[in-house]
């Protein structure tokens, strides 16, 4: 058997041993260790003066008339400045308006006598010439008055019949000289009631068909634009709406209502435009009339514009757009609708009194127009004033007022 072989640990080499990093020494690690404590307590003792200092430096004072925000304030990200400028006038919206046919070169044709229609020959849109036919009537009254014209007629002539044989009977002085006279005095009665049954008729101003029939023409070369009645149908000189009425469309005037301040700016005679809602066709007129009074539930003024149609573009009943020129004289400030904010009594703006001091100021606002509005009061031009964030301005005074 052999015997256990028996072993020892082993020791590095002189080499090895050379080789090997030095220990660092336990004083050294000791000032690092210190120096790091010391360090952090100091940084956590100036910490919070640090802080504090940024955020008075920051933050924005409120009172209740505004706020003031320092330079550099994060909250300027959220509020844009902008001078106020006058600009021109802002434009009215366009105001709906009909169009309707001018009354002053229009004509009413109704039946002077009553009777029964028996023929109409036109309808509604028709363009007819003076003189034209439009109804056949018949009537009773008609045939009275076309008898007593012919009896009138007649005794005329049985008169001068009788007045002739008497001047030869006077001449051979076979009757007395007065039964001529008289009998020329009724002649002359009898011409008087036949002039006056012609005159009659005359002034109907239709025209005579026999058998008590007559026609009713146009009294004027135009377009009809309004036709109650049918064939058959009972007439009389009484009736609340005519038979028809002819218009001329060469000229149309348009009807529209006015909000109280637009209407302010606008005079009789000034220019206007005419349009069409789709925008098909665009026309000028110009105010014909513009009331002095104000509807006291629509806050409207009634306005009538007077517009040529020879293209006949304006149909009567239609309805258009009136659209009113600015005064390129008028000069307002004119600011981005976000800038005035209601505080629930009354408009304002937010205006830079001194650097970072926004004030609110009270305003009185005229048009507004795709995202802008006019400055009527309160803002003068120069003055810088808050263009965006004013409602948020708004906001926060509201809240601490609240706190």
């Amino acid at each position: 058997m052999t015997s256990p072989i028996e072993t020892t640990p082993s020791r590095p080499l002189p080499d090895e041993a050379e080789k090997a990093p030095p220990r660092p020494p336990r004083l050294a690690i000791a000032i690092v260790v210190i120096g790091l404590a010391l360090g952090g307590a100091a940084w956590a003792l100036l910490r919070p003066q640090a802080t504090e200092r940024s955020k008075t430096e920051t933050t924005m004072k409120v009172t209740p008339e505004g706020v003031s925000i320092p330079a550099g304030a994060p909250e300027w990200r959220y509020v844009t400045l902008e001078t106020a400028r006058e600009e021109d006038a802002l434009p009215p919206l366009p105001a709906p308006g009909r169009v309707a046919f001018d009354e002053r070169r229009s004509s009413a044709v109704g039946s002077p006598l009553p009777g029964r229609l028996e023929r109409v020959l036109v309808r509604t849109g028709d363009r007819v010439k003076e003189g034209a036919r439009l109804f056949l009537v018949r009537s009773a009254n008609w045939a009275d008055l076309d008898r007593e014209l012919q009896s009138a007629k007649q005794a005329v002539e049985i008169k001068k019949r009788t007045v002739a044989r008497l001047r030869d009977l006077v001449a051979m002085k076979a009757v007395p000289e007065k039964d001529l006279m008289l009998a020329e005095a009724e002649l002359r009665d009898s011409e008087l009631t036949a002039r006056t049954a012609i005159a009659k008729q005359q002034s109907l101003r239709v025209e005579a068909q026999g058998n008590g029939l007559f026609w009713l023409s146009a009294p004027r070369q135009g377009t009809v634009v309004e036709l109650n009645v049918l064939p058959d149908q009972e007439v009389s000189p009484d009736r609340e709406r005519p038979l028809l009425r002819i218009s001329d469309l060469d000229e149309v005037l348009v009807l529209a209502d006015l909000q109280e301040a637009d209407a302010a700016e606008l005079s009789p005679g000034e220019i206007v435009t005419v349009r069409s809602p789709d925008g098909r066709f665009e026309k000028t007129g110009k105010a014909d009339y513009v009331s002095d009074v104000v509807d006291p539930v629509r806050r409207t003024v009634e306005v009538r514009v007077r517009a040529h149609n020879a293209d006949r573009a304006l149909r009567p009943n239609a309805f258009v757009e009136i659209v009113i020129r600015p005064d390129a004289t008028h000069k307002h400030v004119v600011v981005p609708l976000d800038a005035v904010v209601t505080d629930g009594e009354k408009r304002v703006v937010f205006v830079e009194r001194s650097p970072g001091h926004l004030t609110r100021q009270r305003v009185i606002t005229g048009r507004q127009r795709e995202g802008r509005v006019e400055i009527t009061t309160g803002l003068r031009a120069g003055e810088r004033f808050v263009a965006r964030g004013a409602l948020l301005l708004l906001n926060t005074i509201d809240l601490a007022t609240d706190q």
